[in-house]
């Protein structure tokens, strides 16, 4: 789109781009200044943005400090652009305004603010002409409008230019100072220990990770396992969880169950004796304790990849919710052609959901089916097994995998919480850990209530 527009002139502020450009003639380390501030696409007139591109041209094949207005001159003339950016006269006439060259972080700034505004300004106009397109669908349109306006919010700060490794090593040093003192790491914590030790503390900001297991093994039982450690005391963090395949009275009936030791299937049934039943009481209190809980639950079936984007936004920005549960891949409309395959579709959900993960700096947490490669008892899945896309494999930060007997060994069922002989275990697989070490360990597995527990320290691999 144009950056003119027909009944009014773009924002700009031509003396200041003169007094940076003055500047760097003047003294070419104050390029470096400017680099850090501004890009070229940054400068409003064409013959600017020319003549700043060729000072960094320039500094790529000479020492920086032979830059002058002589020998940008001669530069300009060898790549047929001392036209293209005034001339002689204009170029050594910008230092004429020049008094300091101490100024030239603030100018560059001023610079960079306007042409994030020119971006804004160009940016509402293409939401306006494609508003009046009914052609096409309006959440998907919202999703990609936001997507354009967070890109543009990022450099609201800086150019987007590359950071030093010292301002990293700095911020990293700060964070362990803090964490010595005893400050949060941020992690969320899943209310499994051996889980969060393996994790080095939980699930990790920014992370997109995959639950996957064959049918009937429980990735649901464990996503929601864990969901419910997050809400309830003491952690009570804000979660959202996009249950494409469950009702969210289906996924209430499962926290219910788990909060309060009742049997599932009780819930379901209305299976009381009478409303002074202990169970009923155990049932109450549990949802009270639910109700009070930061948890949010969008249940529509085959939910778009847009809408799924569009609405972690809104919760992230109004709830502050710091992880979200999505059950599960294969059921996520991304939005493509009928004729595309399901593989290419799968792959340009991964890609999204990674994105989105560090869009909204919180745990992504996905559920994943695996392929029939896997299914048998003995068949312990691997990565190779993810369905569909081994896009997921590379895009995801962490991948686990459950396996279990489907055969239920009576002689083998551990003790739970209660003391009773009720839990199947379940070994965990970390095959992938972007930032940490791969593994496995046991969780208990409870099917009166669909839900999983800590194991007691044992060898339960025997």
């Amino acid at each position: 789109m144009d950056t003119e527009i027909s009944y009014r002139t773009m924002p700009h502020n031509e003396d200041a781009e003169k007094a940076v450009l003055g500047a760097i003639l003047l003294n070419a380390n104050s390029l470096q200044t400017a680099m850090e501030y501004v890009t070229p696409a940054d400068f409003y007139h064409p013959g600017h943005r020319t003549l700043f591109s060729a000072f960094i041209a320039y500094s790529d094949s000479a020492p920086l400090k032979s830059l002058d207005t002589l020998s940008i001159v001669e530069f300009l003339k060898g790549r047929n652009q001392l036209s293209e950016c005034g001339g002689i006269g204009y170029i050594s006439s910008l230092t004429e305004s020049v008094s300091t060259t101490a100024s030239i972080g603030v100018h560059a700034q001023i610079i960079h603010a306007l042409a994030l505004r020119r971006r804004f300004i160009e940016l509402s106009n293409e939401f306006s002409v494609s508003g009046f397109d009914e052609s096409q669908e309006i959440v998907k349109l919202i999703d990609e409008s936001g997507a354009k306006l967070s890109r543009l919010a990022e450099g609201l700060g800086d150019a987007n230019r590359d950071v030093s490794i010292g301002q990293y090593v700095s911020n990293a040093l700060e964070n362990l100072r803090d964490r010595m003192a005893g400050a949060s790491s941020g992690n969320l914590e899943t209310g499994f220990d051996r889980l969060d030790q393996v994790t080095d503390g939980g699930f990790h900001p920014t992370d997109f990770i995959i639950i996957a297991a064959r049918p009937s093994i429980g990735k649901t039982a464990f996503a929601i396992s864990i969901i419910q450690n997050m809400i309830m005391k003491p952690r009570e963090y804000s979660v959202a969880f996009f249950s494409l395949e469950m009702s969210g009275l289906q996924v209430s009936q499962r926290l219910l169950s788990g909060v309060s030791q009742v049997p599932l299937k009780t819930i379901r049934n209305a299976g009381f004796a009478s409303q002074k039943d202990p169970g009923f009481n155990r049932m109450l209190n549990a949802a009270s304790r639910l109700f009070d809980s930061k948890l949010y639950i969008l249940d529509t079936p085959n939910m778009k990849l847009s809408e799924i984007r569009a609405t972690a936004r809104r919760l992230r920005k109004e709830k502050g919710v710091q992880a979200i549960f999505i059950d599960y891949i294969g059921l996520i409309d991304a939005e493509m052609p009928a004729t595309s395959k399901k593989f290419e579709q799968v792959t340009e959900i991964s890609k999204a959901l990674k994105s989105l993960a560090r869009e909204l700096e919180i745990p992504v947490v996905v559920l994943c089916q695996v392929t029939r490669d896997a299914e048998g008892d003995k068949n312990e899945p691997q990565l190779n097994n993810l369905r569909d896309s081994g896009a997921i494999e590379q895009d995801a930060d962490m991948v686990m995998f459950l396996h279990r007997n489907r055969k239920i060994d009576k002689d083998k069922l551990v003790k739970d919480m209660k003391g009773e002989n009720t839990l199947q275990v379940t070994k965990v697989i970390v095959a992938k850990q972007r930032n940490g070490e791969t593994g496995e360990f046991y969780a208990g597995f409870k099917p009166a209530t669909a839900s999983f527990e800590n194991l007691p320290d044992g060898n339960w691999g025997a």
